[in-house]
C-alpha cells in the first residue's frame, strides 16, 4: 500500500493484481461543494450533478494529453443540460440547466423522470495545445449518469466497466460530499482464459457491492483503507493520487473574446440602460461588466469587420 492520505478531493488509481482489473477511487468535498453552491440547485439536480462530477474525476490523470475532458448530458426532461469539465491535472467545474417549476412539481429523484430522452457526450479537447477534439455520444434514456457511463464503455469501447457512487451531506457541517469507485477490465488481456476472466469480474463485483455510502464518503476512512477493506484478497495496489481542485477557466479576456464573436447589431442589443454589457459565467457565477466605452469599441471593431 502507498502512503496514507486523508485529502477529500482526489482520485486514487489502483490495480487488482489477482483479477487483472484496474480502478479509480474518487472522493470530492471542496470541489463538489464549490460547484453546487455556485447556483441555487434543487436537491435532485444537486445529486445528479455531483454524481457527474465524480465520474469526470475518474478521468483525471488517466489521459496523456494537455487539455480538457468533459462529460455532458443533453436531455429533454425537467433537467435540460448537465456538463462537467476537468483538466488532466484536476481543475474541475460543472453546471446544470433545468426547468425550476418542472423540478418542483416532479418531487422525484428518479433520473428517468428528470432527464427523459437524453444523450451522454464524452469529449476530449486538446485544441488549446494544438491537438484535436474527439467526442463520443451514446443514448442514455432512463439511466443515471453512472449507468450512462457504463453503457458508453460497453457499446463504444467494449471495455467492461462498473461504477459505484455515493452523494450526501456531511452530518455535522451540511456540506455536500460525493465519491465513487470505478472498476474496468485491463486492455490487452485477450489471452486470458474467458471463464477465468468472467469469474474474476463476478468476484470483484460482489466485493464492490458491499461498500457502504459512509465508507465511500469518508467517515473516518481514507480511500486506501476503503480499498483494502474491499479488495485485500485481490492484491490491491494503489498508485500516486492526483488532487482535484475547483476552478473555472473564465476570465475577462476570454469573455471579451467571446463578445467579439457577435455581430455589432447583437452587441447593441445586449447593452443595459447605461450602455454597458454584463456577462455572468454560467459555471461559477462570476460577473464581468464591460463599460459603455468598452462596448463602443467592440461595436466599432465588429462593424469594421462586417463591411
Amino acid at each position: 500500500m502507498a502512503e496514507r492520505i486523508l485529502d477529500n478531493d482526489l482520485v486514487r488509481p489502483f490495480h487488482l493484481e489477482r483479477a487483472h482489473l484496474r480502478g479509480r477511487f474518487v472522493r470530492l468535498e471542496e470541489t463538489v461543494h464549490y460547484v453546487l453552491t455556485a447556483h441555487a440547485y434543487p436537491e435532485p439536480v444537486s445529486r445528479l450533478l455531483a454524481e457527474l462530477l465524480v465520474l469526470a474525476g475518474g478521468f483525471v490523470g488517466a489521459l496523456k494529453f494537455t487539455g480538457t475532458f468533459s462529460l455532458q448530458i443533453r436531455a429533454e426532461g425537467p433537467i435540460r443540460l448537465m456538463v462537467v469539465d476537468v483538466t488532466n491535472d484536476g481543475v474541475m467545474r460543472g453546471y446544470a440547466s433545468f426547468d425550476e417549476e418542472a423540478i418542483a412539481a416532479s418531487q422525484t429523484l428518479d433520473p428517468a423522470a428528470l432527464f427523459g430522452e437524453a444523450v451522454l457526450a464524452l469529449t476530449v479537447d486538446q485544441r488549446s495545445a494544438g491537438g484535436q477534439m474527439q467526442q463520443g455520444i451514446v443514448r442514455i434514456d432512463g439511466k443515471s449518469p453512472s449507468g450512462a457511463l457504463m453503457i458508453y464503455f460497453r457499446q463504444s469501447e467494449q471495455i467492461p466497466t462498473a461504477v459505484h457512487t455515493a452523494v450526501g451531506r456531511d452530518p455535522l457541517t451540511g456540506r455536500w460530499r460525493a465519491a465513487g469507485i470505478l472498476v474496468q477490465a485491463m486492455p490487452g488481456e485477450a489471452a486470458e482464459d474467458p471463464e477465468e476472466r468472467q469469474e474474476n469480474w463476478h468476484r470483484v463485483m460482489l466485493f464492490l457491492q458491499t461498500v457502504t455510502e459512509e465508507e465511500l464518503l469518508g467517515d473516518g476512512l481514507s480511500p486506501d483503507e476503503v480499498l483494502f477493506r474491499l479488495f485485500h484478497e485481490e492484491g490491491v495496489r494503489v498508485f500516486e493520487a492526483v488532487p482535484i481542485t475547483p476552478g473555472c477557466s473564465c476570465d475577462r479576456q476570454r469573455v471579451q473574446t467571446m463578445l467579439r464573436q457577435f455581430p455589432a447589431e447583437e452587441l447593441e442589443g445586449m447593452r443595459q440602460e447605461d450602455g454597458s454589457i454584463g456577462v455572468t459565467c454560467q459555471f461559477c457565477s462570476r460577473h464581468y461588466l464591460f463599460e459603455a466605452g468598452e462596448v463602443d469599441a467592440l461595436v466599432a471593431e465588429r462593424s469594421g469587420s462586417e463591411t
